[in-house]
């Protein structure tokens, strides 16, 4: 893949919690969408349909038809080029029907592997970052379009690297992460994880520990972990109940695990997220 032309030209950031085009759009610029809290149902070209949690991203290519469904979120949306060819139209330029949509306006400068669109599973560690780049665009102080295509690049390196040759197959992902979403109240074992792929665990283990570098065991912790995140920035649940619904043993090694991974209690985060919360 060859980045050299990669020069991101941002037209706006926002974060949005009403979704104002309830049918079908095409855009003509590239999105990116980054899930602070809540969900999104996003249909990719009228059929691939994504689930678009908390921490998790969407890039979506200029020209792709899309919808978005959600009631409760709250995301981030990025309009932008992936060059500087069209910095001419600098302001913000909203999506069309695709009854309206004209192919000649279209900012046609995708390239591989930046022509389709790339779900994220794992940006978590980006939430303030994108957060960031919020206040950026808001205050549109000094180099403020240069500081802004900088962060943007670095984001889309990342996003690069999970289609990479080095990445987990998307199947085993989708597969792996589908299972631990409908069973993370129950107990997980690794002959389960196994058999729902084909693969021996010790396989998915290796696989995993390779390309992410964690073990099999770590993944679900970390799945349960984002999942505890979520039940505590939307609800008042107790700290028993959010320990029982994402599958840790008692609100101890739930309260425990959580602060050896995030250097705060659940409680903490949860006071902390209301008070920095945009």
């Amino acid at each position: 893949m060859d980045f050299n032309n990669l020069n991101p030209f941002v037209r706006h950031i926002g974060v949005y919690e009403v979704i104002n085009n309830k049918g079908e759009c095409i855009s003509y610029d590239a999105r990116l969408l980054y899930t602070v809290s809540g969900d999104l149902t996003v249909s990719i070209g009228g059929e691939k349909k994504t689930h678009l949690g908390c921490g998790q991203l969407l890039y979506i290519p200029a020209g792709t038809k899309y919808a978005l469904k959600g009631e409760y979120f709250r995301t981030v949306v990025v309009n932008f080029d992936l060059t500087d060819s069209f910095c001419d139209r600098s302001e913000k330029i909203l999506p069309v029907t695709p009854e309206n949509f004209r192919s000649e306006l279209l900012h046609a400068d995708s390239f591989a592997p930046f022509d389709k669109p790339i779900f994220v599973d794992d940006m978590e560690s980006q939430r303030d970052l994108f957060l960031r780049l919020c206040n950026i665009a808001i205050s549109q102080e000094g180099l403020y379009r240069a500081e802004l295509s900088a962060y943007i690049k670095i984001i889309l390196l990342k996003v690069s690297e999970t289609v990479s040759d080095n990445a987990l197959p998307l199947r085993m992902v989708e597969n792996l992460d589908s299972y631990i979403r409908e069973n993370c109240s129950e107990e997980i074992s690794n002959t389960e994880i196994g058999a729902i792929f084909g693969y021996h665990p010790f396989y998915v283990s290796r696989m995993l520990k390779e390309k992410k570098g964690i073990t099999l065991r770590q993944y679900i912790i970390s799945y349960r972990l984002k999942a505890s995140k979520k039940l505590l920035e939307s609800t008042k649940k107790s700290m028993s109940e959010i320990a029982d619904e994402t599958g840790f043993t008692d609100a101890s090694y739930f309260t425990k695990t959580f602060k050896a991974t995030f250097g705060m209690t659940p409680k903490e985060y949860r006071n902390n997220f209301k008070d920095n919360f945009i």
